[in-house]
């Protein structure tokens, strides 16, 4: 076996010994894993949660087609005579719920009430609309279950389950705890 080459001459003593070198690589493989690997994990979760709640395509956006479309049903319910008061109030609870939840499956469980508040509004509202009324009533719905529809084919939830199923690997398992990354929730 040949010398030591140039640069090796040049490290300091404690540098030249096996262990040490042997030590340092390992430390510095574990940091490149643990740092870059990391930064991998933090930004594939960012972008599973851009999927949720960013761009014209996301959960989100058509989570507010859908809100719109209920406070549009309100507004021209609320112009039947002879409406229960009681379901107007109530799909406008289910409104703010939905505003006020946390998180994909939050808005999704107020989601499922605001649907149920909803078809209870429409059908009371249809009974007593007249013909005009009944065009606007029935157009809102539509828009309200074609928003629903959106979300249930929306592949966020494919998203996050490729993403969950990254972290239960290892070692993203391991980084993930180390870097304070979670599981995506999922929108149901």
């Amino acid at each position: 076996m040949k010398g030591p080459c140039k640069l090796e001459q040049l490290l300091p003593a404690p540098l030249k010994k096996k262990a040490v070198a042997v030590s340092a690589a390992v430390l510095l493989a574990a940091g490149s894993v643990l740092g870059i690997g990391g930064a991998k994990l933090a930004a594939y979760e960012s972008s599973t949660a851009a999927a949720f709640s960013s761009g014209m395509y996301s959960v989100a956006a058509d989570l507010d087609a859908r809100l719109n479309a209920a406070a549009n049903l309100v507004t021209v319910a609320q112009k039947v005579a002879g409406l229960d008061a009681g379901a107007v109030e109530a799909v406008e609870q289910a409104i703010q719920a939905v505003n006020e939840a946390a998180g994909p499956a939050a808005k999704a469980a107020a989601d499922e009430a605001l649907a149920g508040a909803v078809n209870e509004l429409y059908d009371q509202a249809v009974a007593l609309a007249d013909a005009g009324q009944y065009d606007l009533l029935a157009g809102e719905l539509a828009e309200f279950n074609s928003r629903g529809n959106t979300i249930r084919n929306n592949d966020y939830n494919t998203k996050a389950r490729q993403f969950n199923g990254t972290l239960s690997g290892q070692p993203a398992k391991l980084i993930a705890a180390l870097w304070g990354i979670e599981e995506a929730e999922y929108y149901q």
